[in-house]
């Protein structure tokens, strides 16, 4: 796992995007492993690098890169807002 970016809500739980393994964990308050959130099998979701938790709309907002950024290039690098709602 490769914890690049996390958001914590009211609650003590934190989100994270496992950046390596494209998807997004709960954790609870003590840091430990409740579930996976969003994969890529399941949202079609690609190396996410930011998140926002909105509480108050229980809507997850993820930065990740685009499905159509296939070179290596960083300078050209496109980037996707993804909004799920979370129960």
């Amino acid at each position: 796992m490769e914890p690049y970016h996390l958001s914590v809500d009211s609650e003590g739980h934190v989100l994270v995007a496992d950046y390596d393994n494209d998807r997004i964990l709960l954790l609870n308050s003590q840091l430990q492993l409740q579930r996976v959130l969003i994969d890529m099998s399941q949202l079609k979701l690609r190396e996410p690098e930011r998140l926002f938790y909105d509480e108050l709309t229980s809507r997850l907002y993820v930065a990740h890169d685009s499905e159509d950024d296939s070179d290596d290039d960083d300078d050209d690098d496109l980037y996707c807002v993804s909004v799920f709602h979370l129960h």
